[in-house]
């Protein structure tokens, strides 16, 4: 573990008819009168059939003008009764039929000058976001763009000293951008740089000890920042699993919580162990697992202080779509409800609402479904498809309070990047509904 200290800087769907055919005889006079008066009373009683036949038909008529009249009336009314119970009725009918149209909640942004995967992204004290590194069709990127959501446009800014891929930024308190280790042709590296903002430059700044990639880092609540499985760095006590591809979680109570990930503890090899750093003791403490292994999934801190985990997948070939819940009061894992859709890869953000929007990562191929979770009801429910499947994308949450999605797509017009956004006041109740987690919808 390493410890980065700030102090030295100054700077988101009747009836039918029957015929029979004979064979005429040869009838003499007497037949033939008597077939005479059957013929008269055959075509006496067709007459009366006939009669009969019209006034059927003239009854049904009237019965169905009366119908497509008085139900459309009678349903009226019962709509202008209750505009909210119609809104309802229609909400439980969508969750059985795709309806003909489509809620957008998603909407295109400007298109990145570079598309990548693997990047990082951070909102920035000017509400800009800040995109770094990441992986292209040419391989590990050193180039970075800033989006200004005022002007939706993307803009090459400087680059940084060397590529990185599987790399971390971290926003510091003096408004600088820690950017730490790297993977690329030449290895996994330890340097370290920063980003200012106010004047477009990168500095390095003194290297971590060790070279770390697929790591996390952290900005604890004094300012300083913690790398686990890894300007001055000061070596911490180590974790008792070194891990990548895990997740780090800072804590309403300022600890830092360590989850899953490919874990190399003295026991064997586990993906779902879990861990608490106290910083102002200096030291680890190891806390109850998580129920299953985990790693490639997402870890968010709700508004109630609890960790929710998403998905994930194990040391196997299993994918996950189960969830659980961290409770810091009592040290306890709980398994919650799971999501719809099995993934890894993906992402997860805390809503200004208290929900978690949950978009993208891979199954069995790369996705472009996202759901909501609702800490309040336990409950998950399906929202808008994205226009681009997307896997090791970033999603971050803009002070607007829209979600802006990048990357982690190499399809067909991949470089555009969207918004997600639901508190929008011009929506009617049902869509709002629908944002907020309180129905299931098909797109």
């Amino acid at each position: 573990m390493r410890i980065y200290n700030t102090d030295t800087f100054t700077d988101k769907n009747c009836g039918a008819f029957v015929f029979r055919t004979s064979e005429p005889d040869q009838a003499n006079s007497s037949q033939t009168a008597h077939i005479q008066s059957r013929i008269r009373h055959d075509n006496r009683h067709t007459k009366c059939e006939k009669i009969l036949a019209t006034c059927l038909a003239t009854a049904l008529m009237l019965i169905t003008i009366s119908l497509i009249v008085v139900v459309p009336i009678i349903a009226n009314k019962n709509s202008l009764k209750s505009i909210s119970q119609t809104k309802t009725t229609t909400t439980r009918l969508n969750d059985r039929i795709q309806p003909t149209t489509s809620i957008k909640e998603w909407t295109a942004a400007a298109k990145l000058n570079i598309n990548r995967n693997r990047h990082t992204a951070t909102v920035l004290q000017n509400e800009q976001l800040l995109i770094t590194g990441g992986h292209s069709h040419k391989g590990v990127l050193h180039e970075c763009e800033l989006y200004d959501p005022s002007r939706n446009r993307w803009t090459l800014v400087a680059n940084m000293s060397a590529p990185r891929d599987y790399h971390t930024a971290s926003l510091l308190t003096n408004g600088l951008v820690l950017v730490t280790g790297r993977e690329n042709s030449d290895g996994v590296l330890s340097t370290a740089e920063l980003y200012d903002a106010s004047t477009n430059t990168w500095t390095n700044t003194q290297s971590m000890t060790h070279q770390r990639s697929k790591h996390t880092a952290t900005v604890l609540q004094d300012g300083k920042v913690l790398v686990a499985d890894i300007g001055i760095w000061t070596v911490t006590e180590n974790m008792a699993c070194s891990r990548f591809n895990h997740q780090a979680s800072l804590l309403t109570n300022g600890t830092v919580l360590i989850t899953g990930g490919f874990g190399f503890c003295s026991s064997g090899i586990s993906a779902k162990t879990s861990e608490l750093y106290d910083p102002i003791a200096d030291a680890w403490i190891k806390t109850n697992n998580m129920n299953i292994d985990r790693y490639d999934h997402t870890a968010t801190v709700l508004h109630d202080g609890k960790v929710l985990v998403t998905g994930g997948r194990d040391l196997g070939v299993s994918i996950w779509n189960s969830t659980e819940l961290f409770n810091p009061l009592t040290n306890q894992w709980t398994t919650i409800h799971s999501m719809s859709t099995p993934r890894y890869a993906h992402s997860a953000t805390l809503l200004p609402n208290g929900r978690v929007l949950v978009v993208g990562g891979y199954s069995d191929y790369s996705l472009n479904t996202a759901e909501l979770y609702n800490p309040s009801t336990d409950t998950w429910a399906v929202t808008g498809n994205m226009k681009n499947q997307r896997s090791y994308h970033t999603t971050s949450l803009l002070t607007s309070g829209k979600v802006l999605v990048v990357g982690g797509s190499f399809g067909p017009h991949a470089d555009i990047t969207e918004v997600y956004q639901c508190d929008d006041t011009r929506r009617s109740a049902l869509v709002n509904n629908a944002c907020e987690g309180n129905e299931k919808f098909y797109f």
